[in-house]
């Protein structure tokens, strides 16, 4: 049979499937106490009931053995109930060594579950297969099969969040499910803590009941001491799992009711504010049968859509989500209706909220995950409450054991907000802990430098336009190193925010230099420093070029396995093309060797040649071209580095290449070679392009 374990006694709204299996008869007073502990669900009693009751049979034949076997799967069935999973783990693989899988399959299975929920995801494979092996059918085994190869995956590629346990909220109890009031100054959470209503213990946990406690914030940002809700809202019965409307006037929770011999399930109840103080609850009828659990409140700020947990009859698994409407005029809420296959699984759906853009967010142990309950985030589309395929929030948000119900206080480029866990580190062995987890932003800090193209030298009071894809847009101007350092702004907000495309445009600077442009991609998901060295050219010198050849006494432009000279000339083509006004002189230079009049004629050929590739073979205006060969008239100015590091400045004259004639040959050709250079430098930047004449009528007019 089916027994329905709500989240107000342990952790979540499961279902745990025990088969009904042909117990031993009882001969001994300690295994009749076992099946009592059991049987009125007492786990905690009955769990170590059982392995007492394991450990006195002697497997001396094989009902001996069965019989033995038979407690420890008892034993560590008690303990998985209470989450004591290396406990259960034990006593799983001792059935095993038993050979009680002959008996029930399913020891394999829970025995994965156990490891799973220790992080052995490796161990916990191979018994979810032996599983299958005797069960082949069972889809949520595969599920499981799936989830241990993806934990490897997530846990290795984990979000950015930042997980910590609220040590001041918690204790060695269990604590969980929290929910703010609408100004974010109470926390409300549920908690079986020292003080909870009631004297007995719970038979199941062996701690206190659960009840609602509240802590406030103060003015430094700490929580206070949580103190119980009280009466009417807390009772001898279990209470917890809150939701509040936008306004913070109803509040719906879970009660379980607590009777001896009785399988009354729980129930959702809703109170409201009457002032300081709430009023008694009123129950909400969802119920098909008394045995039924509904609870887990999740509610719209306008309060008229109410989602839960329930394990009533046609679902798909041990508990579905179900919502219902509230019909305001009749004051009445609808019949249940299942979320549907895209939520729901055939395992366990519970602990649903309401995200902050409208967003589901529930905890699942029925779809590929890290192990446990995990939380899943889904997203309405099209029809009313209905939602896409649900996305796994991944590690760290999720781990290897039950991670469920969360809220966020903040939400979009900084997420901060609270989830509940058992995960390593809660403040018990067993106990179920508040976490808030904090999305660090993602930084991107940008530095821009404008130099001069031929220098290197930085330029102070440049104008920079920085444009960015999200329609940002700011007026910069370089500081004395030439830089523009751009992180915070002076209210907290960013300059540059990850994500998007950026452009750089550098206005000329008092008819100096030319504008430059740059872009780049704010795209990332971790801090981020870009760097932009732009480069501008100064129009009051010379720009020199890539290098331009040509074989000796020749003016044609020199092609061929070492040197394209025409691919040189194309940096002038893009410049141009880049700055449509601009007007520049070609100037082609030769070495002294040879007459100054075969020189100048040769230089001026070349300048020629220049001129034809750009106009005839690219394309660019004539009259933006201006042929000019120097012949030897301007030797270069060059400056030489030595291995020390020293520099020298020379003019290239003839006379000072001559001296390395004889006693360095190679440095004379190097420098007569620096001076046969082709360099431009711009006329003017008001070209403008004439327009494009009509095609004159086909009929009529002048010719």
């Amino acid at each position: 049979m089916k027994s329905f374990k709500s989240v107000l006694t342990l952790i979540a709204v499961l279902v745990f499937s025990v088969s009904a299996l042909a117990q031993p008869a009882n001969t001994r007073n300690y295994s009749k106490e076992a099946d009592q502990k059991w049987r009125s669900g007492a786990y905690s009693e009955a769990a170590e009931a059982f392995k007492l009751a394991s450990e006195k049979v002697n497997p001396k034949n094989s009902k001996a053995r069965l019989k033995k076997a038979y407690y420890a799967y008892m034993s560590a069935t008690c303990y998985r109930l209470l989450h004591q999973h290396p406990a259960a783990e034990e006593q799983y693989e001792k059935a095993i060594l038993l050979r009680y899988q002959e008996t029930e399959p399913m020891v394999y299975y829970y025995l994965g579950e156990m490891q799973m929920a220790q992080c052995k995801h490796d161990k916990a494979k191979g018994n979810y297969q032996q599983y299958l092996k005797l069960v082949p059918g069972d889809e949520i085994a595969k599920v499981r099969i799936e989830s241990c190869d993806k934990y490897k995956e997530a846990t290795s590629n984990p979000t950015k969040h930042l997980v910590s346990n609220v040590t001041k909220l918690n204790t060695k109890e269990f604590d969980y499910c929290t929910v703010m009031n609408s100004r974010g100054t109470e926390m409300y959470f549920s908690s079986s803590r020292t003080g909870s209503t009631g004297e007995a213990l719970d038979p199941i946990t062996g701690q206190n009941f659960m009840d609602i406690w509240v802590s406030k914030i103060d003015r430094k940002n700490n929580w206070g001491t949580p103190e119980p809700l009280g009466d009417p809202i807390n009772t001898g019965d279990n209470e917890g799992t809150i939701a509040f409307d936008a306004r913070g006037k109803k509040m719906w929770f879970t009660r379980c009711p607590v009777l001896e011999k009785t399988n009354i399930g729980c129930e959702i109840w809703v109170a409201e504010k009457k002032g300081r103080s709430w009023s008694a609850p009123t129950k909400i009828e969802l119920k098909d049968s008394d045995s039924t659990h509904v609870g887990h409140p999740c509610v719209n700020p306008d309060g008229n859509l109410l989602i839960f947990s329930s394990n009533m009859a046609g679902g798909y698994g041990g508990t579905d989500l179900w919502y219902v409407t509230y019909d305001r005029r009749n004051d009445e809420w609808s019949l249940p209706e299942n979320l549907g296959p895209q939520i729901n699984s055939p395992g366990n759906e519970a602990f649903p909220t309401w995200g902050p853009e409208g967003e589901l967010f529930y905890a699942s142990d029925g779809m590929v995950g890290l192990g446990g309950l995990d939380i899943y985030k889904a997203s309405r589309v099209g029809e009313e409450n209905k939602w896409e395929k649900p996305v796994n929030l991944g590690a760290p948000l999720n781990s290897c054991r039950d991670d469920y119900h969360i809220i966020y206080t903040e939400h979009g480029k900084i997420e901060r907000g609270y989830i509940s866990s058992n995960r390593n580190g809660s403040k018990g062995d067993h106990s179920q802990d508040i976490w808030d987890f904090y999305l660090p932003p993602v930084l991107v800090d940008v530095m821009i430098l404008v130099s001069d193209q031929e220098t290197g030298v930085p330029i102070p009071g440049a104008k920079v336009n920085l444009i960015g894809s999200d329609g940002s847009n700011y007026n910069l101007t370089t500081d004395a190193s030439g830089q523009i350092n751009l992180s915070e702004k002076a209210n907290g907000d960013r300059y540059v925010e990850p994500g998007y495309t950026w452009t750089i445009e550098v206005e000329g600077q008092e008819a100096i230099y030319l504008p430059g442009h740059d872009a780049f991609s704010s795209v990332t998901e971790v801090n981020t420093r870009i760097i932009r060295d732009i480069k501008v050219l100064n129009i009051k010198k010379p720009i020199r070029l890539p290098e331009i050849r040509y074989d000796l006494g020749k003016a044609s432009l020199q092609v061929n396995d070492s040197v394209n000279s025409k691919d040189s000339l194309n940096y002038l083509y893009d410049l141009m093309i880049e700055n449509p006004n601009i007007v520049v002189e070609l100037m082609a230079h030769t070495d002294c060797r040879g007459s100054n009049a075969a020189n100048k004629t040769l230089s001026q050929r070349r300048a020629d040649s220049c001129v034809y590739y750009l106009v005839v073979e690219k394309g660019l205006a004539a009259e933006r071209l201006v042929p000019a060969g120097y012949g030897e008239e301007q030797p270069l100015e060059y400056t030489e580095v030595s291995a020390e590091g020293d520099s020298t400045t020379m003019v290239l004259k003839c006379d000072y290449i001559n001296k390395f004639k004889r006693s360095d040959k190679a440095k004379f050709e190097h420098y007569h070679q620096l001076n046969r250079r082709t360099e431009c430098r711009i006329l003017s930047m008001d070209y403008v392009a004439p327009e494009p004449e009509e095609n004159p009528s086909p009929e009529g007019g002048d010719n």
